[in-house]
C-alpha cells in the first residue's frame, strides 16, 4: 500500500505548520484567560480540522496492489434450436438425437475432470446460462427458432471479459440462419473455439419446399400463377403431390415424380382470386415415409388481391398509327382493362358511344383528343370526369383542336400558350431527372436506347408548365438541345397527369433487329406512364403499415408510421396506439415510438402464425388527427427445419480459424484431453490495482465536522469570544 498526492508533499507539510502557529497564535490569548487543558482541547480541535482540510486540499490517494490465481474457465456452448431435431436424427425425451444426446452428455460428465471452471450456456439467437454441469442436459429444449453463431460468441466474449477464459466449446450442427457469418467472429477470437459437430453430416430422406415465388399483387378474376421449388433427398422415383390450398380448400393440385440424388424441382400452380383484400395462401406437399421431418412440407404465400384490373379509357380524335401503337401496348397489359373510343368525322366512335360513368375509370388517355369533330357534349363529359379526380395522359397529335384543348388544361402539366400549326422534326432526350423518374426508367433501356431511336413530329407551339410539373424530356434539333418540353408531368392535391407533346411515337414500335435494344423504350414508357397517373399519391394524415405484408414464422414483426396536419406537415410528438387484432378476436394493444420528423416505429415481437387485421389511431392534446387501418399475416416457422444434415465443414473452418480443434459426435469423449492441450488454458495471475481518493471520503469528512464542532460547543461552554 502507498499513498500519492496531487500536490507536492512539501507544500503539504509547510502549510500544516502554518496552520498550527495560526492555531498557537490564537489561543495564545484568551477571553476570559483560560489555562490546562480547557485551553489546549479547544485549540487540537481547531488543528486537527484545518490539517484534515489541507491534507484532503492535496488530494491524497491510497494504492493497493494484489495478486490472484484465476483458475481457466471452459466455456461449453450447446446449440439448442429445433435444427437438431432434424439433423440429430429421431428424436427423444429430451429433445435432442441420440447420438447428438450421447456426446452432450459424454462432454459435460467428462468436463468436470478439468482443472479449472466449467460453465455451460444453451443459444440459439441469444445465449443463457443453463447452470452447473449436474443439471445442463436438462435444461436443453431444442426449441431455439433461429440459430446465430456469432451473436452466441460474441456474448461469451462478453460474458469473460476481464476473466482467465481459457477455451470454448462449440457444440453444433452447424446450420445458422441469423447473424453473420461466424467465421469473422472466429478469425478475432482470442482463445480457441473446439468444435462438435453434432448430428448426420450424411443428410436424411426429406422432401421440403425451399420458396413460393408469386406477384406481390393480383386481380378478381385475374388468373394467377404460383411457382413453388422443391427439394429431395434420398426420394428418387418417389411421388408426391403438391397443393395450393387457401381457407383449407384445394385450389389447385400436381403429382409429380421427384429426381435421384439431392436437386431442386419447379412446380407451377395456379389460382383466380374472387374476392379483394389480403389473402394467405398455403403451399402443402405430401410427406415421404420415414421421411426426417414433415415440418419444411409446408410453406406460406401472401397476395394482396385488388378489386379488378385497371380500368384505362383510351380516347382518340382520329384514327392514327399512334392511336394504335397506344392501343397495343395497353391491351397486352393483364392487369389492363382497356376501353376505347375514337372518333369519327360525323362526331360519333367506331366502336360506340362513351362509356355512361367517366368517373369509373381508373385513367384517361387522350390521344389527339379533342379533335375538331368531337361534339362538346362528350368534351364536356370528360372535362366532368377529369374536374372530379380521373388522372389523365395527354398525348399530342397533328389533328389535335389546341383551342378546345384549354378546357381541360387545367387538369394537366402543360397549357398552349401561342397555338401554331407548324411542326419540327427532333430527337427527344430524357433529363437527367426523367431518367431516375419511374416513368422512364424503362428495365433496359438507358441512355444509348434513347439516342437511338427516330425522331418524331413536335408541334411549334409554345406550351406553359404549370409551376408544380416536372420536365422528364426535352427536344434535340440538328444535334442543338432545345429546352422546349418533350414529356412532363405533374402530382397536385394527391392527383397526377402527364403529358407527351410529340407525335409519330408508332417509329419506336417498328425497329430493326440492328435497334433491338431500344426495343422496350415505347411500351415500357406507355405502361409506366399509366401505372404512375393511375398511383395516386397519399395524402392521408395518419400512415401507418407493417414493414411487410406477410412476416415468416418467428420473424419479429415491425410497423413504420407517419402523422402529418392538415399542411402535410410532419407532427413528432403525437400519441399513436396500434391495435392488432388476430383471427380468434385477441387483442394485442401497442403504442409506437416517436422516431422524429413525424415518423413512428414498432416492434410488437414474434406473434402466432395467422392472419391479422390492425388499427391505428393518433391523436395530439386529445385531439383526433386521424386513423389507418390494414392487414398483415404471419406464416410457418420452417427455417429451422430446411437443411437435414449438420455442416461440419463450416464447424471445422471455426475451429481451423481460431486455433481449435474439430470434433465429431463419436469422439467428443476426446475434448477434455484438447481442452488441456490447449496452450492458453492453465491458471493465471492477476495484478489488481485499486486507488482510492480519500478527499472522496465521508470519513474524512465526519472528522473535520467533528471537529469544528467541538470547538464551536467548548468556545460556548467556556464562555469566550
Amino acid at each position: 500500500m502507498s499513498f500519492s498526492f496531487g500536490y507536492s508533499p512539501i507544500l503539504l507539510l509547510v502549510c500544516i505548520l502554518a496552520a498550527g502557529a495560526l492555531t498557537g497564535w490564537s489561543y495564545r490569548r484568551t477571553v476570559p484567560p483560560l489555562s490546562g487543558w480547557r485551553r489546549v482541547v479547544p485549540a487540537a480541535l481547531r488543528f486537527t480540522a484545518l490539517t484534515a482540510i489541507l491534507f484532503l486540499l492535496a488530494k491524497p490517494v491510497v494504492q493497493r496492489i494484489s495478486n490472484t490465481e484465476r483458475a481457466p474457465i471452459l466455456a461449453i456452448m450447446v446449440d439448442d434450436t429445433q435444427s437438431l431435431r432434424v439433423t440429430a436424427g429421431t428424436a427423444d425425451t429430451t429433445g435432442t438425437g441420440n447420438r447428438s444426446h450421447k456426446a452432450v452428455h459424454s462432454i459435460l460428465s467428462s468436463a468436470g475432470t478439468l482443472d479449472g471452471n466449467v460453465r455451460v450456456f444453451a443459444f440459439d439467437q441469444t445465449l443463457r446460462d443453463i447452470g452447473p454441469l449436474a443439471g445442463a442436459l436438462d435444461s436443453l429444449r431444442t426449441d431455439g427458432e433461429r440459430t446465430s453463431l456469432s451473436a452466441a460468441l460474441d456474448a461469451v466474449r462478453s460474458e469473460f471479459q476481464g476473466e482467465n477464459l481459457g477455451a470454448i466449446a462449440l457444440l453444433s450442427d452447424g446450420r445458422y440462419n441469423a447473424g453473420r457469418n461466424p467465421l469473422y467472429v472466429a478469425e478475432r477470437s482470442t482463445v480457441p473455439i473446439h468444435t462438435v459437430t453434432l448430428g448426420d453430416t450424411t443428410g436424411a430422406r426429406d422432401v421440403q419446399i425451399r420458396r413460393v415465388t408469386a406477384n406481390d399483387l393480383a386481380y378478381v378474376g385475374s388468373e394467377m400463377p404460383v411457382q413453388v421449388a422443391l427439394r429431395a433427398a434420398q426420394a428418387a422415383g418417389d411421388q408426391v403431390t403438391v397443393r395450393l390450398i387457401q381457407d383449407g380448400t384445394t385450389l389447385d393440385d400436381q403429382t409429380i415424380r421427384l429426381p435421384a440424388g439431392t436437386s431442386e424441382r419447379t412446380v407451377t400452380l395456379s389460382m383466380t382470386p374472387e374476392t379483394a383484400g389480403l389473402q394467405t395462401l398455403t403451399v402443402a406437399v405430401t410427406p415421404l415415409p420415414g421421411e426426417a421431418t414433415e415440418r419444411n412440407n409446408t410453406a406460406t404465400q401472401t397476395v394482396r388481391v385488388l378489386e379488378s384490373k385497371r380500368r384505362v379509357l383510351l380516347l382518340a380524335g382520329a384514327p392514327s398509327p399512334d392511336v394504335g401503337a397506344f392501343r397495343r401496348v395497353l391491351s397486352r397489359d393483364k392487369n389492363t382493362d382497356l376501353t376505347a373510343r375514337v372518333a369519327r368525322k360525323d362526331g360519333q366512335y367506331y366502336e360506340g358511344s362513351l362509356p355512361d360513368d367517366l368517373t369509373d375509370m381508373d385513367v384517361i388517355v387522350l390521344v389527339g383528343y379533342p379533335s375538331p369533330t368531337v361534339s362538346d357534349g362528350d368534351l364536356q363529359r370528360v372535362v366532368d370526369a377529369v374536374t372530379d379526380g380521373v388522372p389523365v395522359v395527354f398525348a399530342m397529335q397533328p389533328n389535335t383542336d389546341l383551342g378546345r384543348l384549354s378546357s381541360v388544361a387545367d387538369a394537366l402539366p402543360v397549357a398552349p400558350e401561342q397555338i401554331r400549326t407548324s411542326t419540327i422534326e427532333a430527337l427527344i432526350t430524357p433529363t437527367a431527372r426523367g431518367l431516375r423518374h419511374p416513368i422512364l426508367d424503362v428495365e433496359n433501356a438507358g441512355t444509348a436506347p434513347w439516342e437511338q431511336l427516330p425522331p418524331l413530329r413536335y408541334n411549334e407551339t409554345r406550351w406553359s408548365a404549370s409551376p408544380d410539373a416536372r420536365v422528364l424530356a426535352t427536344l434535340q434539333v440538328r444535334g442543338m438541345q432545345i429546352d422546349n418540353p418533350a414529356v412532363v408531368v405533374r402530382s397536385r392535391s394527391g392527383r397526377r397527369s402527364a403529358a407527351i407533346l410529340a407525335s409519330g411515337t408508332w417509329r419506336w414500335t417498328n425497329l430493326p433487329d440492328d435497334l433491338a435494344a431500344a426495343r422496350a423504350v415505347w411500351p415500357g414508357v406507355v405502361s409506366n406512364l399509366v401505372r404512375w397517373v393511375a398511383a395516386r399519391e397519399d395524402t392521408r394524415p395518419v400512415r401507418v403499415s407493417p414493414v411487410q405484408d406477410m412476416f415468416s414464422g418467428g420473424e419479429r414483426v415491425e410497423f413504420t408510421g407517419q402523422v402529418y396536419n392538415e399542411s402535410q406537415e410532419p407532427i413528432s410528438d403525437a400519441s399513436v396506439a396500434v391495435t392488432i387484432t388476430a383471427d380468434d378476436g385477441n387483442e394485442y394493444p401497442h403504442s409506437m415510438e416517436p422516431a422524429g420528423n413525424g415518423q413512428y416505429t414498432l416492434d410488437v415481437g414474434a406473434l402466432p402464425e395467422g392472419t391479422y387485421t390492425y388499427e391505428a389511431a393518433a391523436e395530439r392534446n386529445d385531439a383526433s388527427l386521424g386513423t389507418d387501418r390494414g392487414t398483415f399475416s404471419v406464416g410457418t416457422l420452417t427455417i429451422e427445419y430446411r437443411e437435414t444434415r449438420a455442416d461440419p465443414a463450416l464447424m471445422r473452418q471455426i475451429a481451423e480459424r481460431s486455433g481449435g480443434d474439430a470434433l465429431t459426435a463419436s469422439d467428443a469423449g476426446r475434448l477434455p484431453e484438447v481442452v488441456r492441450q490447449s496452450a492458453g488454458f492453465s491458471p493465471r495471475t492477476v495484478t489488481e490495482e485499486q486507488e482510492t481518493e480519500l478527499w472522496r471520503t465521508l470519513l474524512f469528512l465526519a472528522l473535520i465536522l467533528t471537529c469544528l464542532a467541538g470547538e464551536w460547543t467548548l468556545r460556548k461552554r467556556f464562555g469566550l469570544v
